[in-house]
This record gives structure tokens, sequence and C-alpha cells, in this order.
């Protein structure tokens, strides 16, 4: 669905049928019970391929001066069509046009080359806009003035924290003066003053008849800065319109998409897992059909693991995230079981005191040989969205110390950073 309104404004950028697919490799499940012969199939081929569209038929206008949100769940290709438009990569179908100069903010990081201080990588970013040395002499100043990285400015940038990336990626790509600024969803990492500071540069960039897109899973900041927004579901464009309407549809694509059971396959894998040990196959929530919780109430859940090869001394950790945040509180689980080749066992989990924030949630499991917070020898992992729930400010109606806790108590969100340690887990072995 599209909303369509008449603009005289002259039009920026144009995407016209784009299609973007990746070839994707899954792994086969060894044949076990199989003969020789399919035993020697397997070695010869152990992947399978398949195509996976991660955008497809996507088409829009930008009209000069627009300040255009891209809102949707992880994985309906957001940063992909981001990609495309700061021609990072090269759509499969279909083409974009562009009538202006298009600088990108994607990831921390992004177009800066490690080995090269802050002063020279403001340099190279600013020759890759097109930039004279002399334009970028004149704008240098300002830029290491809002990245508030000046004592740092000589040093290799490999040196820099998350943050301090953050502050002088966006600075160049704020300040450079391109027509249309591109900004993923970066902004998170860094601290709330300084994204404060960000929403009122791209808004200034906004006033001066430049255009801007970005990708946000903050509500606040898309109704703030943005006056159209575009939805993505699947790889597909949902709906193009006002931005409370988009909100809405948001909403509910979030909403319908919590639900008690989960089944797992590839996709929900980061980079680098390739389920050959153990699979995390599925997820049950337990005791919950809304998958809403008090403050106070204990999540519980159940997940199904196969083995496909012989693993001992297996641990877990489940991280909790805001969704479209970053973690908040982790819960580790020394080792507690092995697995023979060929094995599987339901996993049940009980966290009790997650003092987590009231709001929307994802949790990410991970299975791990030996210590759970080993990062070097992670078997299989759901991550992001293990499972989504929300937790309420709401708790017991019981009295505790003489007061009553109940809906209108008051919580700060920081008290959710923490690690979690009243959980238990027990498996049963298949």
């Amino acid at each position: 669905m599209a909303i369509k309104m008449e603009d005289n404004r002259p039009v920026i950028l144009k995407a016209t049928g784009i299609g973007k697919k990746y070839i994707i490799r899954h792994k086969k499940k060894y044949p076990i019970d199989g003969t020789r012969r399919d035993k020697m199939k397997y070695r010869l081929s152990p992947q399978i391929k398949e195509d996976f569209w991660a955008l497809k038929d996507i088409n829009f206008e930008v009209r000069e001066g627009e300040r255009v949100a891209i809102i949707g769940r992880n994985g309906a290709g957001k940063s992909t069509l981001l990609k495309l438009i700061s021609r990072i990569t090269e759509p499969t179908e279909g083409r974009i046009t562009y009538y202006g100069k298009v600088a990108a903010m994607l990831e921390v990081g992004t177009g800066f080359n490690i080995e090269l201080t802050g002063r020279e990588n403001v340099y190279l970013n600013g020759a890759i806009l097109g930039l004279s040395r002399e334009e970028i002499d004149a704008r240098f100043d300002d830029i290491v003035e809002f990245s508030e990285v000046g004592r740092f400015i000589d040093t290799p940038v490999k040196r820099y924290s998350s943050g301090m990336l953050v502050r002088l990626a966006f600075s160049v790509a704020s300040t450079l003066d391109p027509d249309i600024l591109i900004i993923d969803e970066v902004l998170s990492v860094g601290d709330m003053r300084f994204r404060e500071k960000c929403l009122k540069r791209m808004g200034e960039i906004a006033n001066k008849g430049k255009t801007i897109l970005c990708v946000s899973h903050i509500m606040n900041v898309v109704r703030g800065l943005c006056d159209r927004a575009i939805v993505l579901e699947d790889g597909k464009m949902i709906y193009d319109g006002d931005v409370e309407e988009a909100i809405k549809i948001y909403n509910g694509i979030h909403k319908e998409a919590k639900h008690g059971h989960y089944d797992y396959d590839i996709w929900n894998r980061p980079q680098g897992y390739y389920c050959d040990r153990l699979v995390i196959k599925s997820l049950d929530l337990l005791e919950t059909e809304d998958c809403i919780y008090a403050w106070n109430e204990p999540i519980k859940f159940k997940f199904h693991v196969e083995a496909l090869r012989e693993e001992s001394n297996v641990s877990l950790r489940v991280t909790f995230r805001r969704d479209g945040g970053g973690p908040v509180s982790t819960v580790f689980f020394e080792p507690f079981i092995d697995f023979k080749e060929g094995s599987s066992a339901d996993i049940y989990v009980t966290v009790n005191s997650h003092n987590l924030a009231p709001g929307d949630y994802k949790a990410a499991l991970t299975l791990s040989k030996g210590a759970p917070y080993d990062l070097h020898d992670n078997i299989d992992s759901i991550d992001p969205d293990g499972f989504l729930f929300t937790v309420m400010n709401v708790g017991s109606e019981n009295e505790i110390n003489g007061m009553r806790d109940d809906s209108a108590r008051l919580w700060s969100e920081s008290w959710g950073h923490s690690r979690i340690v009243d959980a238990s887990v027990e498996a049963v072995i298949k």
C-alpha cells in the first residue's frame, strides 16, 4: 500500500524494480544410518545451495529534502537496501538512479582504513566523496570539533573504541555536505548525549534541503526526524507513506511475530555458524500464551538440540537485548551436558530474577564448549531472534517490606544492565 501526494520537488533518488539475490549454503544432515555410498556422497558434497532473495521488486522515489525512514524487523532487507543505494554492492536486478552526492554511514568503521589515523581517514573519505584537499581542509576543523576526538585524531583508528569510531564516521558523513545522507542503525552504539547531537545535526541537514535516508528501530527517532516511512517485510515493500501509519504497521508485524513456538533453520544463525556439530532445532516458551511477563515473573522455556557428532562439556548463555538495541543482560550456565553422536535433548531453562526493565526484548541462545563466556568455541547460536517477549511494569500484588508492588512502580532502564545469576537449566537426553 502506498500514499501518493503531489510534490513538485525534484527527484534525487529513484529505485526501479530492485532485487538482490544471494546464494546460500545449507549443511546437509549426515546420513548416520545410510549406506557407504550415501556417506561418500555426503563427503563429496556436504552442502546444498539455495537462492535467497533479500529484496524483491522494490520501487520508490525520494525527492530533494525528504527525510525517509526505512523500518521493519531484523532480516526484512533494510540494511541490504541501504548498501545498494550506497553502491557498496550491486543489485541483482533493477536500477538505482542518483541525482546528487551520497554519503553513507552503515556500520561502525565502514569506509575507514583501520591502519590509518583519524586525520588520514577524514581525507580518504572526503576524496571518495569527490572533494578536493582544499575543500576538506576548509571543513576539517568542524569535523574534528563535532566528533570530539581531537585529542586522538592522529592515532590509528584501530585503537579507537566503537563509540569514537561512530563519532568520527558520523561527523565526516554529515560535515562533508552530501546531497543524500544515509544512516543505518549505528547511532545505537554511541552515548545518549552524542545521539541527540547527531539527531540535531540531521535535522539541520534536512532543513538545508538535503535528503536523509535512515534505518532505525527507535520509533521516537523516526517520528522526530522523518516525514515519510517505508516498511519492509521479508524483502518486500509493504508500505510507503505517512510515518504514524507506518509505525502502526511495524508494531503490528512485531505483535504477530511474538509466539510461543519457534522452528529454527540456517537463517537464524549469525555468520560463521554452520550447524555441523550441535544444532538448536526449536524452542517453546512455557507457561505463557501472550509472551508477556511481569517484572518479577520467571521466564521459562525449553529448546531442542540434536547432535551431529559427540560433544562434551557443553555450556549455555542466554543474552537479552532490547528490541532494536544492544545487550542488556546475560545469564551464563556452566557446562551441564554431554552429547553422543546422533543423540538429542530437550533443555529446560528458568530465568528467575531477570530484573529487566519494561519493554520489548529479544533473546539469543548460544551453546559453547567449556566456559559459557568463551567466544572462541561457540558451537551453535540463535542470534538475535531466538524468541521475542515483553516485560510489563507490573509486579506482585503482595506487600514487600510494607510496600505494595504494583503497576504504579517506577523503573529505571539502567536496572536492566546486569548479569543474571538466579537461573537454572535442566537437560533431558533422548
